[in-house]
């Protein structure tokens, strides 16, 4: 295999890291605006009531969950060349990876832990 070059690698890992920020996802953690900063951060983060926080804003990444999907169909049902192949494949994957991030949130679970 293929050793991938030192600037592309930089390269990748930026890209990487400009999109969890704009997920609002920094090191597990939700990102607190610098406006909420302070005063009200543990109001924020659970609530006041000793829950944790969601880890992700959930409409952004509702939103890559579903857009990688209709890509991905799309370009896998429609078009034959494999590059477009490979990119549906990737765009599908990114469609399961952001769906486990949004089921795996601990928020989320711990939601479904009261209903109970």
């Amino acid at each position: 295999m293929r050793r991938v070059a030192a600037p592309v690698q930089f390269l990748i890992g930026m890209v990487v890291k400009a999109v969890l920020n704009l997920l609002g996802v920094r090191g597990g953690r939700a990102v607190v605006p610098p406006a909420r900063a302070g005063r009200g951060t543990a109001a924020a983060a659970g609530g006041g009531d000793g829950q944790a926080g969601p880890s992700v804003r959930r409409r952004p990444l509702l939103g890559l969950m579903f857009g990688s999907l209709a890509v991905g169909m799309l370009l896998m049902l429609l078009f034959e060349h494999w590059t477009t192949r490979v990119i549906g494949v990737v765009a599908l994957f990114a469609f399961i990876v952001s769906g486990v991030f949004l089921i795996a949130d601990p928020a989320f679970l711990a939601a479904e832990d009261d209903e109970v």
